[in-house]
């Protein structure tokens, strides 16, 4: 079972059960038939059966599941529910039923015992240029808060984050079309970007990606869960940025990882963490260019991202799958950045089983010297097609993927088409200009 519908009811008798040491409120009660037809077997995450991405973030919870009270099976046969209901019929304490549910009448629900509906949020970057092509600082137009801010002298758009690709992409839309939010910065065009300079200084755009966690990762021991962190950032270097080198291009890209004087940005290994969730901080702006860029860029991530989370727990979170304890040495969870696992002379991924299993395994010695020369003709047909081939091998291709065919697509236009591509905004967002392939 991945992901099933279930109706949820709460349960006087799990309320007045004070068994010492078993905490009702963690539990999910199921009958015998109910565990067998959905195929259950100790924990499964519950959450509201609902479009809206916020409320399902807050409803989300994980529980242990235990057999049900004979009593509140008897109410339900007695209330004359059919067999085939029966068995899709969960139990949890009022408390529980409040929390996922909203306390609303509606009990529908979904249960799923692995990763799904991984959220996924951004933070891109753009410039700001006058009538005379000059860069205005978005800090003298904009406020550092809010859906539409600044980062200094650029302006970043944070739109809400979202369950799929398109919908943060949607997300993203209704800011910059939002006459209310846009206002400071109507008189100027908004510009994608890597890397720009000017006489005055130079700015490294930059294009994070922020990774929700889903509960069962959520849960996981804070030091593990960073652990996890060090490895997913390096795999998603090894399996974006370096692709995403195409399209940055080696002028622009080296310049913002190794001569960018307000400080070097996209490094190999750049990472936050943000309230206990990862921060991918490697990718330039430029995925922002266009709707369609940013889509299959949103996806192929989406595929990375879950298709690691999956490993882990089927793993059932072994440290010496994530990280093994005899790399410990390189492993200094409180201090991802400074982490000597990021330094040239590290080579032992092939040492971390996780890594190995997601084909990424490359020496920190070559990552570095790949993204920071940033050369859009490694990128080649050679390239593209064992990276496809790679991809193609993931158990989340089937759901992403057009995503990752549509990226392929991309990979194979040459560099100067992105170069003389227009990146400004309102032609691409807001009045639809076509991108250089579709998808």
């Amino acid at each position: 079972m991945a992901k099933s519908n279930l109706t949820l009811l709460p349960s006087i008798s799990m309320d007045n059960n004070k068994k010492e040491n078993r905490n009702e409120d963690s539990l999910i009660r199921l009958s015998k038939s109910s565990r067998e037809n959905l195929n259950l077997t100790t924990k499964v995450e519950v959450y509201l059966n609902n479009d809206n991405t916020e409320n399902r973030i807050k409803s989300a919870k994980l529980l242990d599941i235990f057999k049900a009270f004979t009593k509140d099976m008897k109410d339900c046969k007695d209330k004359n529910m059919s067999p085939e209901e029966l068995v899709r019929v969960g139990f949890v304490t009022t408390k529980t039923f409040k929390m996922i549910t909203g306390n609303i009448k509606k009990n529908s629900v979904w249960i799923a015992d692995n990763v799904n509906d991984t959220v996924i949020g951004a933070d891109p970057e753009f410039l700001l240029f006058d009538q005379h092509d000059e860069v205005v600082r978005a800090n003298n137009v904009l406020s550092y808060h809010g859906e539409l801010g600044c980062d200094g002298a650029m302006a970043e758009v944070r739109p809400k984050p979202a369950i799929s690709p398109e919908e943060l992409v949607i997300n993203i839309l209704k800011i910059l079309k939002n006459a209310n939010i846009t206002d400071p910065i109507t008189p100027y065009k908004w510009v994608a970007g890597c890397y720009y300079k000017d006489k005055n200084r130079d700015y490294p755009i930059g294009g994070h990606i922020h990774i929700g966690n889903p509960v069962q990762i959520a849960n996981m021991d804070n030091n593990k869960q960073k652990s996890l962190f060090i490895v997913l950032n390096k795999i998603i270097d090894e399996l974006l940025a370096i692709p995403m080198i195409k399209i940055d291009g080696s002028i622009h890209g080296s310049a913002r990882r190794t001569k960018c004087t307000m400080g070097k940005y996209g490094y190999y290994g750049e990472l936050r963490t943000c309230n206990g969730r990862l921060e991918h901080r490697t990718l330039s702006g430029m995925w922002l260019m266009h709707p369609t860029l940013a889509t299959c860029v949103l996806g192929t991530v989406k595929a990375i991202i879950d298709e690691v989370f999956n490993l882990v727990i089927n793993h059932e979170f072994d440290i010496n799958y994530i990280l093994p304890n005899k790399l410990e040495e390189s492993n200094v969870p409180n201090e991802l950045k400074n982490s000597s696992i990021w330094s040239a002379n590290f080579k032992r991924w092939k040492e971390i089983p996780l890594a190995v299993d997601m084909g990424c395994t490359a020496d920190s010695q070559f990552m570095i010297e790949f993204l920071n020369k940033s050369e859009a003709g490694r990128i080649n047909a050679v390239f593209i097609n064992n990276w496809y081939k790679k991809m193609k091998t993931l158990s989340t291709y089937k759901t992403y993927a057009k995503y990752i065919d549509g990226f392929t697509e991309m990979l194979k236009i040459g560099h100067n088409e992105y170069n003389k591509f227009d990146k400004t905004l309102q032609k691409n967002w807001l009045e639809g200009k076509k991108f250089i392939v579709g998808f």
